[in-house]
């Protein structure tokens, strides 16, 4: 009785006081010819081809938009299956990208058509979004998404739409237990870390994609912003998935994280991604998710006539993952963090000192709210 009072002490420490666990997944951005991926210089022409590679560089999963798994049906699920990669996806509630849009190899049959702008009756535009976002959701679910990261509404929609469409949303992801974060990205509703602010609190449940180089250059801002980094740690308990892209004061995506010059930024951005896995540990996640997202030309600024690219995403991406691959194993623990290696052309270097938040030390309080 007591040898069995010991092993269930030891299956419950483990159960209950186990430290979380780091998966990295790659963006599919920038790979593909689909994707903009020969602007990027990427050689692959297929996911067939990209899967086996981004398994042996021992990444977790894929980041994809819903249509391209839509497109392949059956061959996706058995091409992540025979590699044992995790899927995350990107759904949008208007434009090309939704399974409806005209955007790679669309529309598809049985989808809504999308918004194509200029509409001015509020309520059926915002019933026309949630339409499209559903569909998404429900489609995405015979994929076993881990989460799927939704582009919602737009940026000059009114905070009552924003209201109506987010309150009926949350509520349906609930009653079906679907698992859905809402970027705060450029062109959507969730723009600014200002809108952000006063919007968010209202909605307890909202899950987060967190994506700080939108909101950075929405700021005109730098990282030594300390009303800005109050926004990002007071919402940080909103974050269930963080997209890793450097960005600045003039825009969402520096030329190359590793150089000297954007240190600073790199740095201050993982003291932002340092807080939401803080408040993740606090809540008991088992697993954090993280996405490097430095994407193609014409994100990726270029050489004036040339286009030829100012740093080459496939190696800027796998150098912030093994950033924070280190980091996250000095956080939690070596044995906790993600398994990647480094690739023929980029390993750790150079390295970062990310430090602690800027707002430790500080008395006196910060920031405001509406």
């Amino acid at each position: 009785a007591e040898y069995m009072g010991v092993k269930l002490f030891i299956f419950l420490f483990f159960v209950y006081f186990e430290k979380m666990k780091l998966n990295v997944f790659r963006p599919i951005w920038g790979l593909l010819p689909e994707t903009d991926g020969p602007l990027a210089g990427s050689k692959f022409k297929t996911l067939k081809e990209v899967v086996p590679v981004l398994k042996k560089l021992g990444y977790d999963g894929i980041e994809i938009w819903l249509k391209q798994a839509l497109i392949m049906g059956k061959d996706f699920n058995a091409l992540l299956k025979d590699h044992d990669m995790k899927v995350i996806f990107q759904i949008f509630t208007d434009g090309p990208l939704c399974p409806g849009g005209k955007g790679v190899g669309g529309p598809l049959k049985g989808y809504t058509t999308p918004s194509a702008g200029g509409d001015s009756v509020k309520n059926i535009l915002v019933d026309k979004h949630l339409q499209v976002f559903k569909e998404q959701v429900q489609s995405a679910q015979q994929f076993e998404p881990v989460i799927i990261n939704s582009h919602s509404l737009k940026d000059y929609f009114t905070v009552p739409m924003a209201e109506t469409f987010f309150q009926k949303a949350l509520d349906w992801e609930q009653q079906n237990g679907y698992k859905v974060a809402h970027e705060t990205h450029r062109k959507r509703f969730l723009h600014s870390p200002w809108v952000a602010r006063d919007f968010v609190p209202k909605f307890p449940t909202l899950k987060l994609v967190v994506d700080y180089s939108h909101w950075i250059c929405m700021a005109e801002t730098n990282t030594n912003d300390l009303d800005f980094t109050k926004v990002v740690e007071d919402l940080a308990p909103h974050a269930h998935h963080v997209h890793c892209r450097v960005g600045y004061d003039h825009g969402p995506q520096v030329s190359d994280p590793r150089a000297l010059e954007w240190i600073p930024y790199m740095e201050g951005h993982e003291r932002w991604w340092d807080a939401v896995w803080k408040v993740q540990a606090e809540r008991g996640d088992k697993i954090v998710t993280i996405t490097p997202e430095h994407g193609p030309p014409n994100y990726q600024q270029t050489v004036p006539g040339t286009k030829e690219p100012l740093g080459l995403i496939w190696d800027i991406n796998h150098w912030v993952a093994l950033r924070r691959q280190e980091r996250f194993a000095k956080l939690y623990g070596k044995k906790n963090t993600s398994k990647l290696i480094p690739s023929e052309t980029q390993g750790f270097e150079p390295k970062t000192k990310p430090g602690k938040s800027i707002l430790e030390g500080h008395t006196q309080p910060i920031g405001f709210k509406a």
